[in-house]
């Protein structure tokens, strides 16, 4: 199929081409199709790609039509990798169909999913056989999905259509990696995930997500087939996500899961057996109760930093200053301890299971094993590796002021994906709606580690702003005389001013916090002048999830959301469904986050500020997320208020202002801005 020169992708944009006779609502956008354009050109060029594209420019099609025809033309496998679920299920289930009518040719794409998706057939099998016992809501469960098991094709449980209090149950059914019996399974053929693999090697276009892909280059690409063509859409929330998913974590609940189910359940049911040896098996539930005695013990020592000031912070993070204090010291000694017993457990565990082999039993003791040593291998590397390297970060993981788990990860995770990821690419294409800062691409080429492939001319970028026109279509409100935070009138201020908001829009509002205890106290003081005033107010984990609040949002026209993280990036409310959108805060991390801890802990060791480095930049991508809610199409119309005084006061105000969409903001007193807002709603 002839796919260049480029004028040949062009014309499908064209007016009365393909894309405007078959899609609804097209509009030709020069945006659109300069994207288009530089898409093809990374995949042609072997090159390197860094596009921001503004809200309306179309990135989908844009990236989606050059990877197609490319794959087509070189028949090399293109893999897009999406940051949620539900936006891989859009691009198999409706883009990438229509991208097969508008160029008339077939072409082979599958979706990548983790292994938790699958029902696995051993395990139904097994519970069909009564060899597990189960509870009332998970009786009621497997009744609900028995059709669907016997007659699906995929055993994707997105196929299911039950009440989240059904399919809280999903994980009696789910594949798991711990529990597969891969090629011993007696039910290898039915494996729906290895079906899923099958799929996956035969395709031409491969969407998964960024999860899975992280996953697939922690273990050097086993999970995916081989690729060298990569397109990362929303990729500005890539680096958050590889913090996540190249740590390690050692946990106390798991850890003693796995010690009391061989100590109470397992080895007692083993000791029924003829074959076993009972000498060895006494020894291993002797080496058990030690090993249980000093995982609480080394838990109980971590406990230890946890001040009445930190009591029920989430997290602490451990200092280098913290490696000579006594309870580090304390905890250290207890985990080698640990470690020589859990190695004697291992080791008589192993000798059991040869006694076993043939019994059914030893495939479950296999599975433990396998467990315990993954928990033991990733102690061993946090306590006695990362806990004094420079490069990476050790945290205390917490509730309720005690420890339940030690983390690590790498302080910076540029270095991880150059050595896992990019060696590894002919082409990479890195898009998003916000990536630049002040209309620059530095912040993410330092912190993606891509600063020496544009030294090297092998990396361009590019910036295509929003097409829509925000001057006309929103009004942009800045109260510059809001109190600080911590001033006493602040909550009740800030209540008031949300009350006169809500009783001039009358609902199709959003109003996003940073903070989870602020939204709930304000939610608690404005519910009752919503209810006087019949506006149905929808509050983030007190009223529902994302998308029960999506869809009481949407079916009733006198309604206000009010929503954290999720609700910053993750929603897309197009024409009357919103009309104003308010900001409380400036979204900045807390800085004691251990991701954000990871990038002072870098720029330190640069002699550079970490706030000016990443703090701030990472809080300017997150504002033009959110900002971004408000206009999803031409003919959007609404107002934008921001309640945080230090847009307009602060030294870095600025930073902000160059890099938002909006411009020219109206600055008002918290007595003016009402007149202004109406003219908007």
């Amino acid at each position: 199929m002839p796919v260049y020169p480029l004028d040949e992708i062009k014309k499908y944009f064209e007016s009365a081409g393909p894309m405007e006779q078959l899609l609804p609502d097209y509009r030709f956008r020069q945006e659109q199709v300069n994207l288009t354009v530089a898409v093809s050109a990374a995949l042609f060029d072997h090159e390197f790609l860094l596009a921001e594209a503004g809200t309306g420019v179309g990135k989908t099609f844009a990236y989606l039509l050059p990877a197609v025809l490319w794959s087509l033309q070189e028949n090399e496998k293109v893999v897009i990798a999406t940051r949620t679920k539900a936006l891989q299920q859009q691009l198999i289930e409706r883009d990438l169909p229509d991208v097969k009518r508008i160029i008339k040719a077939d072409f082979t794409c599958a979706e990548a999913k983790g292994r938790e998706n699958f029902l696995c057939w051993n395990k139904y099998i097994n519970i069909l056989a009564g060899k597990k016992r189960l509870q009332e809501g998970e009786i009621e469960f497997l009744q609900s999905v028995l059709p669907w098991a016997e007659q699906s094709e995929t055993g994707d449980r997105k196929e299911l259509r039950l009440s989240s209090a059904l399919m809280k149950h999903w994980d009696i059914l789910a594949a798991d990696r711990k529990s597969c019996r891969k090629d011993k399974c007696l039910y290898h053929e039915k494996c729906f995930r290895l079906k899923m693999i099958k799929r996956l090697e035969k395709s031409q276009i491969i969407v998964t997500n960024h999860a899975l892909l992280l996953s697939d280059v922690q273990v050097d690409n086993r999970l995916l087939p081989e690729y060298h063509y990569l397109i990362i859409d929303e990729a500005h929330s890539l680096d958050r996500e590889a913090f996540d998913k190249l740590s390690l974590r050692f946990s106390f609940g798991d850890s003693m899961e796995l010690l009391e189910y061989l100590q109470k359940a397992h080895l007692p049911h083993i000791k029924e057996l003829s074959s076993v040896d009972r000498e060895l098996l006494e020894e291993c539930l002797t080496h058990i109760s030690m090993a249980v005695k000093l995982l609480k013990e080394y838990f109980s020592a971590l406990n230890r930093p946890l001040s009445s000031k930190n009591n029920y912070e989430p997290t602490l993070v451990i200092k280098a200053a913290d490696l000579e204090k006594a309870w580090f010291l304390e905890a250290l000694e207890i985990h080698q301890d640990w470690q020589d017993i859990i190695n004697l457990l291992l080791k008589d565990l192993k000798k059991l299971e040869e006694c076993m082999e043939g019994v059914e039993e030893s495939e479950e003791l296999s599975r433990i094993i396998i467990s315990l040593q993954e928990e033991a291998d990733h102690a061993f590397q946090i306590n006695e590796e990362h806990s004094f390297q420079s490069d990476m970060l050790v945290w205390l993981d917490c509730e309720r002021g005690k420890v339940k788990a030690v983390s690590s990860s790498p302080v910076c995770i540029a270095s991880e994906l150059q050595n896992r990821l990019y060696h590894k690419l002919e082409s990479l294409v890195l898009v998003s709606a916000t990536l630049a800062v002040e209309e620059r691409f530095d912040y993410f080429l330092n912190k993606f580690g891509l600063t020496q492939l544009q030294e090297e001319e092998r990396l361009k970028t590019l910036l295509e702003k929003s097409p829509f026109d925000y001057e006309k279509q929103a009004g942009y409100i800045l109260l510059d005389d809001m109190p600080a935070r911590d001033e006493p009138d602040y909550q009740e201020k800030l209540a008031g001013i949300l009350s006169q908001i809500i009783d001039i829009t009358g609902g199709r509002t959003l109003i996003l916090f940073t903070s989870r205890q602020q939204l709930k106290d304000i939610a608690g003081i404005i519910r009752p002048h919503c209810e006087r005033n019949q506006v149905k107010l929808l509050v983030q984990n007190e009223d529902g999830g994302f998308e029960t609040l999506k869809e009481q949002y949407t079916a009733h026209p006198r309604s206000v959301i009010m929503g954290l993280d999720t609700f910053w990036e993750g929603i897309d409310l197009k024409g009357d469904l919103l009309k104003c959108l308010v900001i409380i805060k400036l979204p900045f991390r807390s800085p004691e986050e251990p991701f954000c801890q990871a990038w002072e802990k870098y720029y330190q060791q640069l002699n550079q500020s970490g706030f000016r480095c990443f703090l701030l930049p990472d809080a300017v991508i997150r504002l033009k997320q959110g900002v971004g809610r408000l206009i999803r199409g031409e003919n959007d119309r609404g107002a934008i208020v921001i309640l945080d005084a230090r847009l307009g006061k602060s030294s870095y105000s600025k930073v902000f202002l160059n890099s938002l969409p909006f411009k020219n903001p109206r600055v008002l007193s918290c007595m003016q801005f009402t007149q202004e807002l109406k003219k908007w709603v």
